[in-house]
């Protein structure tokens, strides 16, 4: 009874101890699949910020001037250079556009931007829907809707 006692433990111990190593190798190896998966996500970070940078993105927004008198701003919030940048809207739109002979504007540096005049009277509606269209660095065509409040 006793040899069979001893025997069970010495078992119990011997898989105790295969079980340790085993999941020693375990974590080893997960802690190499984390560390591969860490790395994989800091280049792939990397790689998406690279491309932000060569990205250009033109918005518009209207801003209040005085009175009736507003202006479109029209600026480049990405990295890269925008050409050809141009702007519409509704083309029955009840709003008064000047300053027109802008568009297409040739090239718009990141961060930069440019302003057209709009006046509107007491019947306007209070928002306008502009449509930014620009080339980018591969002159590849992009557009951007906004609904802009008055």
């Amino acid at each position: 009874m006793e040899i069979a006692a001893l025997a069970i433990s010495g078992v119990s111990l011997l898989l105790s101890i295969i079980s340790f190593i085993t999941s020693m190798k375990s974590q080893h190896l997960q802690d190499k699949v984390n560390q591969l998966e860490l790395k994989l996500k800091q280049l792939e970070l990397a790689e998406k910020e690279k491309e932000q940078q060569k990205v250009a993105c033109v918005e518009a927004r209207i801003i209040h001037v005085s009175g009736a008198k507003y202006k479109i701003k029209i600026w480049n919030s990405g990295n890269a250079v925008a050409k050809n940048v141009s702007a519409s809207w509704e083309k029955n739109s009840p709003f008064l556009f000047f300053d027109q002979e802008k568009m297409p504007f040739e090239l718009l540096e990141p961060q930069k931007s440019f302003d057209l005049i709009v006046s509107t009277y007491g019947g306007s509606p209070r928002k306008l829907c502009i449509t930014t269209t620009w080339l980018d660095e591969e002159g590849k065509e992009q557009s951007k809707e906004q609904w802009c409040d008055f």
